[in-house]
Parts: C-alpha cells; sequence; structure tokens
C-alpha cells in the first residue's frame, strides 16, 4: 500500500477563468486539439468519432465524442466516462485528454476490458469569446434547461449508464496535482497507488486524495446544484474520480504523468471489480 494520504475533502474549489480573445481563435485551437483524434479514428476499429452539432444562443457549434474499445476481454466491457474542458477558456485539460486518448489507442492492452467515452469539452460556452464560466453550465443542469448542451450530457449520463466517470481539472490554488473521490475504498484501493505510481512524473499536492461524501444525499445536492452526475437514482451508481491539476501548463511530462495514472486507476479497477466478483 502507498503512503499517499487520504483526507477528507474539506474546502470547494474555485477554478480559474480564462478569456480567449474571440471565438474563432477558440475553435481554431480546439479544432487544432482535436483533429488528431478525428484523423486517428479515422479507418480504425477501436476509435469511433462522433460530433453533435448544436446552436446555442443561436451560434452553430458541436460537442465531439470519441470511444475508444480496449482490447477485449471476458464479459461486457466496463464504460468509463471521461470528462475535460470544464473550466472555461482552459485548453490544457482539452489538449490532455485528447492526448491521453490517443496513446491508449496506441497501447490497446492498457485498457483492456474498458470502453471509454470520452468528451473532451463540457462546459461548451466556456470556449467562446464571452468564455462563460462553469457555473454557468452547472446552473443551467441544474435546472434541467432545454438548451441542446445541458440535454445532450444528461442523456448521455442515462444512456450509456457508465460504471465510473473521470473528470480533469484544475485548481489554481493548488501546489500540485491531487484527486477528488466519493468512495473510501477507491481512494485506497485505486487512487491513492495509481497516484504514487506516477509521483515522478506529477508533482502531487500534500492531501494527495481527498475522500467525498458518497451517500445518496450528498449525490442529490451536487446533482441538484449542477455537478455533472447521473441522478442519485440511477443504478450502479457509478465511481467517481476527479483528478486536479495546478495552474499552468500541463507539460508533457506531466501528460506522461497523467498517462500513468489513468492506466493504472485501469489495471486497479480492473482487479478489484474481478476480486469482489470472486468474495
Amino acid at each position: 500500500m502507498s503512503s499517499t494520504p487520504i483526507h477528507t475533502l474539506p474546502e470547494t474549489v474555485h477554478p480559474p477563468r480564462y478569456a480567449p480573445a474571440t471565438t474563432r481563435d477558440v475553435a481554431a485551437a480546439l479544432n487544432e486539439i482535436l483533429a488528431p483524434l478525428h484523423a486517428a479514428a479515422r479507418d480504425s476499429s477501436s476509435l469511433v468519432a462522433s460530433r453533435q452539432p448544436m446552436e446555442l444562443r443561436g451560434v452553430p457549434t458541436g460537442i465531439s465524442r470519441f470511444l475508444l474499445l480496449g482490447q477485449r476481454g471476458g464479459g461486457k466491457p466496463i464504460r468509463l466516462g471521461l470528462f475535460a474542458g470544464l473550466e472555461a477558456g482552459n485548453l490544457e485539460t482539452v489538449r490532455a485528454l485528447a492526448q491521453l486518448v490517443l496513446q491508449l489507442k496506441s497501447s490497446l492492452a492498457l485498457s483492456r476490458d474498458f470502453a471509454l467515452i470520452t468528451y473532451p469539452v463540457v462546459n461548451v460556452r466556456g470556449f467562446t469569446a464571452d468564455a462563460a464560466p462553469l457555473a454557468d453550465f452547472e446552473s443551467r443542469f441544474a435546472r434541467d434547461s432545454a438548451e441542446a448542451d445541458v440535454q445532450f450530457f444528461k442523456t448521455e449520463l442515462r444512456k450509456w449508464r457508465f460504471d465510473g466517470l473521470l473528470s480533469l481539472r484544475t485548481d489554481p490554488g493548488a501546489r500540485g496535482f491531487h484527486a477528488a473521490v466519493r468512495s473510501e475504498i477507491i481512494a485506497a484501493e485505486v487512487v491513492e497507488p495509481a497516484l504514487a505510481a506516477a509521483a515522478s512524473a506529477l508533482p502531487l499536492a500534500t492531501q494527495a486524495v481527498r475522500v467525498r461524501p458518497g451517500d445518496r444525499y450528498a449525490r442529490t445536492a451536487d446533482y441538484a446544484h449542477g455537478r455533472l452526475s447521473p441522478p442519485a437514482d440511477v443504478r450502479p451508481y457509478p465511481f467517481e474520480i476527479e483528478l486536479y491539476a495546478p495552474r499552468g501548463p500541463i507539460t508533457e511530462t506531466r501528460t506522461d504523468g497523467l498517462f500513468v495514472a489513468l492506466t493504472e486507476i485501469l489495471r486497479l479497477y480492473r482487479a478489484f471489480i474481478a476480486h469482489g466478483q470472486d468474495l
């Protein structure tokens, strides 16, 4: 067992707000980041790309989704949702997630038994000229807005019935990378050793693993406040992991560290549920 400490999450993280100059600048940057993923999906049997077109405030846009099927093992694939692009204008998590998917596509054995459904940009309005903050998306999500982006993600969360949700986030006040999870068991058996394995490439915060309340009341409250999660009555409820990066660019070295952490999470969770089935 790693010595990475586990602590109860005491504070709310306030993400930064970035505001690129124009809608055209942002669209060009996103296209540049996502183009290699779309290209890799062409004629691929393991990576499937799609884009849901929509209009937000009268402006045509879309949400990209990538489905990566890992090497087939036995039984039904474990469905893991991967999310980024939550903090307004922060292209770092978008770029990191895109690179992680490309790396996994090159080594499908590392995602054996998994179906990874990836959404590089959740807060679509956050990547427009006015860079709407994540709180805007959460407010609309909470009141079940009829707007296309909110309904897209609510439909996805119900349709896929994810076994787990993993989000790449940023925490400008942190001195190192850290994770927030709902389950003490997942924290101790999966996330803690995964971060320890990546510690040589990822500078870790003193409180590297933080446990959020995981009971139904906490989930209901989070959903009611617009947190990106399925309703509390969904069964079975997916495990949730949020990986927070400190302020600054996610360099190539740090992306390699995130890759180690992610692949270790996949391996350890696969072993964890296999052990549970044998009990």
